[in-house]
């Protein structure tokens, strides 16, 4: 809302100025005139009268003409910034936003009821906040102003120059939603990381992406950091997205008891989609101390049931190896 404020205030201001030229550009027509007029009578020869009484009056009403002009031209200005019309565009910029308030918890609830579809459900939502705020801004400039061709092209290039100049980071977040909106390299509800933020996309407004991250933080990210930078998406409008669980142990192991135990607490688990193929890994390493790490590569239903398959399979997995002594086994190897 705040956005679409700036952008309309711009607008009153190029308006303001396209019809002070206007008016300035029709007072120096009407002075070159007199200037013309005049520089023709002076060329009139010394037997004709030079200036008859006629052009003496107009000469002498020159000031209180150019005292009208400026009134004429705060007069126009305090027509475009006249309270009511401000009043009116504040009323239908809330109103807008008070309706996409109520659109976007009506999508939002429909995902949750419609889990199936809840992705798909999402997507609208970037979608209807552009044409809805755009088709607002539209009618508001024509129903208010009903500009002419001429003050359309000059507000376009005014605006064009003021949003240049005094706004070039939320010119660059607007067209950073616009390209993310259009092409598309996340949607609502998938899981991305920009940087060192990992989580769901939440919200794609024009000027920011917001993520809600794995600990429940909504991280606030400009558009254009997110089109000017490397974006992992987990499950790409799909439901469903790989989880990796790390189980660390000591690297004198038995392996297939391990990967036993190991694919036994993932297919237990009731966040796994059993349409996907489980894998397991082993990986020595030999930094500090030899370990193995024990990685369980699966699919979860939903986006959602990540990190509680992480845990779930996590707790099954360390509860197995005490049962089956693999713990006790390993240390009195050491």
């Amino acid at each position: 809302m705040r956005s679409s404020i700036a952008i309309i205030l711009c607008i009153i201001w190029t308006f303001s100025l396209q019809s002070q030229s206007d008016t300035l550009s029709s007072s120096l027509n009407g002075q070159n005139g007199d200037s013309s007029s005049i520089s023709d009578s002076s060329s009139i020869p010394d037997e004709q009268d030079p200036l008859d009484s006629s052009k003496i009056e107009e000469i002498s009403q020159a000031p209180s003409e150019a005292g009208e002009v400026a009134k004429e031209h705060f007069d126009n200005i305090f027509e475009i910034l006249s309270p009511s019309r401000i009043l009116t565009i504040l009323f239908v910029l809330f109103i807008t936003w008070l309706f996409m308030k109520g659109l976007i918890w009506l999508i939002k609830r429909s995902a949750k009821r419609f889990n199936r579809y809840r992705l798909l459900i999402l997507r609208l939502i970037p979608i209807f906040n552009v044409l809805i705020w755009s088709v607002s801004i539209i009618s508001l400039i024509v129903t208010i102003f009903d500009p002419s061709p001429q003050q359309i092209n000059g507000a376009l290039a005014g605006s064009a120059l003021a949003v240049g100049l005094a706004s070039q980071d939320l010119l660059k977040n607007i067209f950073g939603g616009l390209m993310i909106i259009f092409d598309r390299p996340f949607q609502m509800g998938d899981r991305v990381k920009v940087k060192d933020t990992y989580g769901e996309v939440v919200h794609i407004g024009l000027r920011n992406t917001q993520i809600n991250t794995l600990d429940d933080s909504i991280v606030t990210v400009p558009n254009y950091v997110v089109i000017s930078e490397e974006v992992s998406n987990s499950n790409s409008g799909e439901l469903d997205c790989m989880a990796v669980v790390n189980l660390w142990l000591p690297i004198n192991i038995d392996t297939e008891r391990v990967r036993t135990i190991a694919y036994e607490a993932a297919i237990s688990s009731k966040y796994l989609n059993f349409d996907k193929d489980i894998a397991i890994y082993f990986y020595d390493h030999f930094d500090d101390e030899p370990a193995t790490n024990v990685k369980i590569k699966a699919y979860v239903l939903d986006t959602r049931y990540e990190k509680n398959f992480e845990g779930d399979v996590t707790e099954a997995a360390k509860i197995a190896f005490n049962e089956s002594g693999i713990y006790s086994f390993t240390s009195s190897e050491q």
